[in-house]
C-alpha cells in the first residue's frame, strides 16, 4: 500500500485556544486513533503564515495523520460517523467554519 497523509487545518475560537489544544490533544487524536487503526500516527503543528492569498482562511493549527492511501475513503466514512458521538465527542472550542481536510499522496 502506498503512503498518504490527512491535513487537517483548524482554528479555535477566539480566547479558547488552550482548551481546544487540551481538547484535540488529550481526546480528540486518542479518539481518532482508536476508532481508526489504519492511521499509524498523528503530528500537529502550530501555523505561522509568512505569505497569504487574500482570502485564505486563518489556520491556527495542523494535524497530520499518516495513513495508508487505500484506507482512506473508509477511515473517512467512519469518522464522519463518529463525530459528535460518545465515540468521539467534539469540542465547542472548535471554529468547525473553517476547518479543511485534504490527502495528500507522495508525487513519486
Amino acid at each position: 500500500m502506498s503512503g498518504g497523509q490527512l491535513l487537517v487545518f483548524s482554528r479555535a475560537k477566539s480566547g479558547r485556544d488552550a482548551e481546544f489544544n487540551r481538547w484535540y490533544s488529550e481526546q480528540h487524536i486518542p479518539d481518532t486513533l482508536r476508532l481508526a487503526p489504519e492511521i499509524h500516527a498523528a503530528h500537529r503543528f502550530t501555523l505561522n503564515a509568512i505569505a497569504t492569498v487574500e482570502g485564505t482562511p486563518a489556520w491556527q493549527y495542523l494535524t497530520i495523520y499518516e495513513i495508508d492511501a487505500a484506507q482512506v475513503p473508509a477511515v473517512l466514512e467512519r469518522m464522519n460517523g463518529a463525530m459528535g458521538t460518545a465515540a468521539m465527542p467534539m469540542s465547542d472550542t472548535a471554529d468547525l467554519s473553517v476547518t479543511a481536510v485534504l490527502h495528500a499522496t507522495p508525487l513519486a
